[in-house]
């Protein structure tokens, strides 16, 4: 079929400045005829050379782009010219040419942070063309798994349920069978020994990515708050405490509960002040003396079911306290995680 002017005035302008467009607007205007999909027919000489022409525009268009972010990304690094001694010409044209053959355009930018790398001296020895070699080798995703690990190993994250960290297949994003491969080519490259990311593969990431880069929220997770919520309760009733759980989660907090009578045992982990104490049984409450002695009023946040706030006050003047009575679970909750939210920052 024969493609007019309409036809390629029709082309997205989504796809203005591609390639493949531009062919498809040069064989128009030459009148070659075209099978559907795009096949040329009965395409000249003359014709071929213009079409291999725009090919070459393209690859220098491509090739200048890549180099101006490689220049771009090797400046970023703060490479000052007293210190370019440690680049060397033979490595600088390693990189270079390495970033201009790439196959993926996403990768020039890491071409020039390694060479920043190596002109501050992060990267010496015959470390500099390992780190060369294997950057030519990698993909564009296995950059981003190695990345993962990294952050992995300095960061507590949450994973998608639980209140463990966020590891293994669901760190690393392993969801097909191409990206199970990817990584075992990276384990065969050495770079994960039992499944542990290596050093070399740590400072190869650390030479490619700025340290804002390197962080849980850099790649979209979350990381655990370091304190946990503690919740003390003096009632076996649990809806609060579960609906209290469920938030801290939420809010990438763990949380931990007792009964007050286990205040001797100390706490294992270092928690969030204020405390939580639920006070869901309607027997008077005996053991607010005994709690005093381990708590100060700014360390607790009483939540009371029964009013009994006057009797709060002789042991805890200043405390903050919730009266929960006729409240719904989830509003009980939501009130508690905002005090605990403020007193975090979060």
């Amino acid at each position: 079929m024969a493609l007019n002017e309409a036809g390629a005035a029709s082309v997205d302008k989504e796809n203005e400045g591609h390639p493949v467009t531009e062919l498809v607007r040069i064989a128009t205007r030459a009148g070659i005829s075209l099978v559907p999909g795009g096949g040329l027919l009965n395409a000249g000489l003359e014709i071929v050379y213009l079409l291999s022409q725009q090919a070459a525009r393209y690859m220098e268009e491509r090739t200048s782009a890549r180099f101006n972010e490689f220049i771009e990304s090797v400046f970023d690094g703060e490479v000052s010219p007293e210190i370019t001694e440690n680049l060397t010409a033979d490595d600088y044209q390693a990189l270079l040419s390495g970033c201009v053959a790439d196959m993926e355009n996403e990768k020039a930018k890491y071409y020039g942070r390694l060479a920043a790398a190596i002109g501050r001296g992060d990267v010496t020895g015959s470390a500099r063309r390992y780190m060369i070699l294997t950057l030519t080798q990698l993909s564009e995703a296995q950059l981003q798994m190695l990345r993962r690990s990294l952050i992995g190993l300095h960061y507590n994250m949450r994973p998608a349920r639980g209140a463990g960290n966020l590891e293994g297949a669901e760190l690393l994003q392993l969801a097909d069978a191409v990206q199970e491969l990817e990584y075992k080519d990276l384990q065969a490259k050495s770079l994960y020994i039992d499944e542990k990311l290596t050093r070399l593969a740590a400072d190869l990431v650390r030479a490619c990515f700025r340290s804002d880069e390197l962080t849980p929220e850099a790649i979209g997770e979350v990381r655990w708050h370091e304190h946990y919520l503690s919740i003390i309760f003096d009632s076996s009733q649990g809806d609060l405490i579960s609906a209290l759980s469920k938030k801290s989660w939420e809010n990438a907090i763990h949380s931990s509960n007792r009964n007050v009578s286990t205040l001797d045992r100390g706490e294992s982990v270092l928690v969030i002040s204020p405390r939580v104490m639920i006070m869901r049984n309607a027997e008077i409450p005996s053991y607010l003396s005994i709690l005093k002695e381990y708590f100060k009023s700014d360390d607790i946040l009483f939540v009371d079911y029964h009013g009994r706030e006057d009797l709060i006050r002789n042991y805890y003047p200043s405390s903050e306290i919730i009266d929960a009575a006729g409240r719904l679970t989830e509003d009980v909750a939501e009130l508690v995680m905002i005090k605990i939210r403020s007193a975090i920052a979060l």
